[in-house]
């Protein structure tokens, strides 16, 4: 009698029945039944494993077999269809290959005995499997591009629910026969991710100093231990925040899709609020000022705009402790804030100014012109440029777009061409063998849909960007308080407002020359606490 080992495997835990495979079991064993001269010893079973995306190298199960089939413990592996061993059509040939040399017969239910002894027997394997990793990944791709559908209609997929949501029932059954889950604003954790936004927005802290702040607060963290700036960073760019549900879509740099509207029920921040907390992120990792200063720490409120008028560079911070000792005998100190010219400090002659300048000394002087052009920004100064920008920048992404569409085009007919030519090569009839030709196609797949990816961003974008002309009128009529605003901020926040007023401002012995951003969108950005707290 043969002894005869089954192979069971499905690629989701979602396949599984109860934690088990009955379907291919059942037919294993009724095929078994039907041999005079066969007799069931074992099953291996594989839960949840792809056997395409998964390497043969690292698929336990079938390691065992191998070690299994080398001590002679069994005559005949049986599958129910040979796609169970794998679907890579360069690895399962080989591996039924090996097993048939081992002494092992490989049979499929479906399909019968797998052989590797002729040349035909080979190349049919290899068409077999080849067959196999197309549909695995035509069925990879319908998964997805049914995934991707949902998120462009603003549904959630699945996963785990991001800090401010639950995962309640939604009454349905899903594909699955499981109960369909869907997010809800969960409004205590809300709260909490609304201050973090309103730490990286008002205040100017990175995702390293929120990661402190709330650790110091102790703000309970996602997980146990404490918060960490990765989480604060994933918090800080997730779209879901501002009513957009993103994922991956397979491209090979990364890509996401994006949802085509906002879904009202998912939004906990501000669309116009997330898109400024990406701008000054995306300022502070390169390093570019632009609206918004580098640093909000420190007492001394112009570190990132004061400059010494001679010698061009920028002042650092000289502040030190003053020590004095009062009538009583009691020692005390207390800081002084002082901004130093790091040229002049270090001696050279090439600086005409002073060393150092006391806070006191210049900050009002500075306070004082800030407040008088606070005071006189007027709405004729926003509208013509803010329209101007708006423009050119909607031309530029349009071109981009074009662009885009036609690098497509050029990576569609490459693949077309490419599949027109595997008959060929699999009659040797081709230059290239059909592993060479297979691998073309696949990277010239993987590419098309990263680029894919990157116009679904970029339509996405320009989509974004149109505003039509109640929209800029809504600009024109904004009157805003910049002076009553700043006067009631906390120092890290006037940082803030500071680098959206102001890009320059040069210090000489009996001058100051300020120079104001003309940045016109960040004027109409009122800054305030209070959208914390708002839903």
């Amino acid at each position: 009698m043969k002894r005869v080992r089954c192979m069971y495997r499905v690629s989701s835990k979602q396949q599984l029945h109860g934690d088990d495979i009955p379907l291919q079991r059942n037919e294993c064993k009724e095929f078994i039944a039907h041999q005079p001269d066969w007799k069931f010893d074992k099953e291996y079973i594989e839960k949840g494993v792809s056997g395409y995306r998964k390497a043969i190298s690292e698929r336990d199960i079938l390691m065992e077999i191998v070690r299994d089939a080398s001590k002679k413990e069994f005559d005949i592996l049986l599958v129910y269809m040979s796609d169970r061993l794998g679907r890579r059509e360069g690895e399962t040939p080989l591996y039924v290959s090996n097993l048939n040399n081992l002494g092992i017969e490989v049979w499929s239910v479906k399909e019968g005995r797998i052989e590797t002894e002729e040349h035909i027997d080979k190349l049919l394997n290899y068409i077999r499997f080849w067959q196999a990793e197309g549909e695995s990944r035509k069925t990879g791709i319908r998964v997805r591009d049914a995934q991707l559908d949902k998120v462009k209609k603003g549904e959630f997929v699945g996963g785990c629910a991001p800090l401010g949501y639950d995962l309640v029932p939604t009454g349905e059954m899903n594909a699955h026969g499981r109960i369909a889950r869907k997010l809800a604003i969960n409004e205590e954790k809300a709260k909490l991710v609304r201050q973090i936004y309103n730490y990286a927005l008002n205040y100017g802290y990175g995702s390293f100093k929120i990661a402190k702040v709330l650790n110091e607060q102790k703000v309970p963290a996602l997980k146990s231990g404490e918060w960490k700036s990765t989480s604060i960073s994933h918090i800080l760019k997730n779209p879901i925040y501002k009513g957009y549900v993103a994922r991956r879509d397979g491209g090979p740099d990364g890509s996401k899709t994006y949802s085509e509207q906002p879904n009202p029920e998912y939004i906990i921040i501000p669309e116009d609020i997330w898109d400024k907390v990406q701008d000054i992120r995306e300022c502070r990792v390169k390093r570019q000022r632009k609206a918004y200063p580098i640093s909000t720490s420190g007492r001394l409120l112009f570190m990132d705009v004061l400059y010494c008028g001679y010698c061009g560079r920028k002042f650092t911070n000289g502040s030190k402790y003053d020590y004095w000792t009062t009538k009583d005998g009691e020692k005390r100190k207390k800081i002084a804030g002082r901004y130093r010219c790091g040229t002049k400090a270090a001696g050279s002659l090439k600086c005409e100014g002073r060393g150092t300048y006391r806070q006191e000394e210049i900050e009002p002087v500075l306070l004082n012109v800030i407040g008088y052009y606070m005071d006189s920004l007027g709405r004729e100064e926003v509208y013509p440029e803010l329209l101007e920008m708006w423009e050119k920048q909607r031309r530029a992404l349009k071109s981009n777009i074009n662009q885009q569409k036609k690098k497509i085009e050029t990576l569609k007919h490459d693949i077309a061409t490419l599949e027109d030519k595997i008959p060929y090569a699999i009659r040797g009839e081709y230059v290239l063998p059909i592993e060479k030709l297979s691998g073309l196609l696949e990277e010239r797949e993987k590419s098309l849909q990263g680029e894919i990816g990157t116009l679904g961003e970029m339509e996405r974008e320009y989509k974004q960007s149109f505003l039509n002309s109640q929209d800029l009128e809504k600009y024109n009529n904004l009157t805003i308080n910049w002076k009553e605003t700043f006067e009631q901020s906390p120092i890290p926040m006037k940082k803030v407002i500071i680098g959206k007023l102001i890009e320059r401002i040069d210090v000489y012995n009996d001058d100051i020359k300020i120079r104001f951003r003309v940045n016109l969108e960040d004027f109409v950005q009122r800054i305030s606490d209070d959208y914390v707290v708002s839903k």
